[in-house]
């Protein structure tokens, strides 16, 4: 309970009252026991279908519908939305998913 109350605490927004953090661009972020990494790349909206076609002679298991695309880059799963977002499952390392990330999708 002690690291609740200190992760609170420190924090700009909830302890602080400093909002302006929502206006900045998200960095990678670890989801806890997850082991994934979401990626925050708002800026440009991504054509599903066509990132679909791109990814199928290179990646395992494409797999999409109207609101994600879902591939394999074993031992990793990327899941991509329409507005750039992405959840990067099989590490807690921000730097491999942004890599993934750039290789597959763009930078």
């Amino acid at each position: 309970m002690q690291s609740i109350v200190w992760a609170q605490s420190e924090c700009r927004a909830c302890a602080r009252r400093i909002l302006l953090i929502l206006k900045e661009k998200p960095a990678p972020r670890h989801h806890g026991g997850r082991d994934s990494v979401q990626i925050h790349e708002r800026a440009r909206a991504l054509d599903l279908g066509v990132l679909g076609l791109r990814l199928k002679p290179l990646v395992d298991d494409v797999r999409q519908n109207d609101f994600l695309l879902r591939f394999r880059i074993a031992p990793y799963e990327m899941t991509v939305f329409a507005d750039g977002r992405a959840i990067l499952k099989g590490t807690k390392d921000p730097a491999v998913a942004r890599s993934l990330y750039a290789r597959y999708i763009g930078a």
